[in-house]
């Protein structure tokens, strides 16, 4: 009976918490990320929340990084609203979450975006993060890794993660398990990411419960460090000396193929938007390196005959960085985006 009890707890908290915690995304809604101490990228229950209530609403899911997410820009500012701009309603969802590398975005599409089932999604390649051994997770510093409970725990192997197996196991139970993804949302969003014992010792004399306000952060604005201004007035910003990695050996690029894999297996119709990369960084030496790489992920994909669209490069002054577009930069690939006609056929469900 106890074990039943308990079960039955498990399955239901995390259910009825969803009638008590507040939650109604307007049209730009995307996950809240501006609020250091609230950042929820980290918040995997909110993005399963999220990407339920656009699969409700029966949105196109546009799925990617900060690129996707706008991480120079306010919410207003992004993809997913310029495109619902031209459609004239709120068609696009924005599911892009800050920092989910290809890999860490194929264990987000796994593990916590399975209502996304038989929907359309517009899924975001972006080929930054092959464009180095670094950034391909080959030689990352472990410090720098982002979203490791997203990473495979086991196979295929990560080279820069290194977290012992009882911490690997931890995370494939939490995976399993919503009653953890839960507790852990409650930490990000009500107690600074810690545990309750470490908010006890930095607030002694707090109440715990009042800290949970069932107050959500906003997810209008950008980050408090994006300067959203073109690259080229950032100081520190210099040209880049690209050693994209081959498709072959590329663990960011495996990792994409499953992604696809995995969406197309669950019946979604999937169109791929690659880039744009900011290619006015590329140093004059390493552009046919990149060139090469963006047409053999081109190869690839009329190969498997997926939908996608290769825009030209934006201009330079549209650029805040590598790969984030100022919100100048992100009207016109919507504009862009939406004059392909292989988009169009599948924005219209043909």
């Amino acid at each position: 009976m106890a074990a039943l009890v308990a079960a039955a707890a498990f399955w239901l908290i995390p259910i009825l918490w969803q009638r008590i915690e507040p939650f109604e995304p307007g049209p730009d809604y995307r996950i809240p990320s501006a609020d250091s101490a609230r950042d929820l990228k980290d918040d995997y229950w909110m993005f399963r929340r999220w990407c339920r209530e656009a699969c409700r609403r029966d949105k196109i899911l546009v799925v990617g990084d900060s690129a996707i997410w706008g991480y120079f820009v306010s919410a207003d500012q992004t993809l997913p609203h310029y495109l619902n701009e031209l459609a004239g309603d709120n068609r696009f969802a924005n599911l892009g979450v800050n920092g989910t590398h290809t890999t860490a975005l194929a264990g987000l599409v796994e593990y916590y975006g399975r209502a996304m089932a038989g929907k359309r999604v517009l899924l975001f390649c972006n080929l930054v993060w092959m464009t180095s051994g670094d950034a391909d997770l080959q030689t990352t510093p472990e410090e720098r890794l982002l979203h490791p409970r997203l990473l495979p725990q086991f196979s295929p192997r990560i080279p820069c993660y290194k977290e012992p197996l009882e911490v690997r196991l931890g995370v494939v139970v939490q995976r399993s398990v919503a009653l953890l993804s839960w507790t852990l949302h409650l930490r990000i969003a009500y107690f600074e990411s810690g545990d309750l014992a470490a908010w006890s010792c930095e607030h002694p004399y707090e109440n715990p419960l009042r800290a949970i306000t069932l107050e959500l952060p906003s997810p209008q604005e950008p980050p408090p460090d994006a300067e959203a201004e073109p690259w080229l007035a950032k100081k520190g910003i210099q040209p880049y000396n690209s050693l994209a990695v081959d498709p072959q050996t590329s663990i960011q690029w495996a990792a994409f193929q499953r992604t696809v894999k995995t969406l197309q297996d669950r019946g979604n119709r999937v169109f791929v938007l690659v880039g744009p990369f900011n290619e006015h960084m590329l140093t004059q030496r390493s552009r046919p390196t990149y060139q090469k790489l963006k047409s053999e992920v081109a190869a690839w994909l009329e190969k498997e005959q997926i939908p996608h669209c290769l825009p030209p490069v934006l201009p330079s002054e549209l650029y805040a960085d590598g790969s984030h577009p100022l919100a100048a930069g992100y009207h016109k690939l919507a504009q862009r985006l939406w004059a392909n006609e292989s988009f169009a056929r599948f924005r219209q469900g043909d």
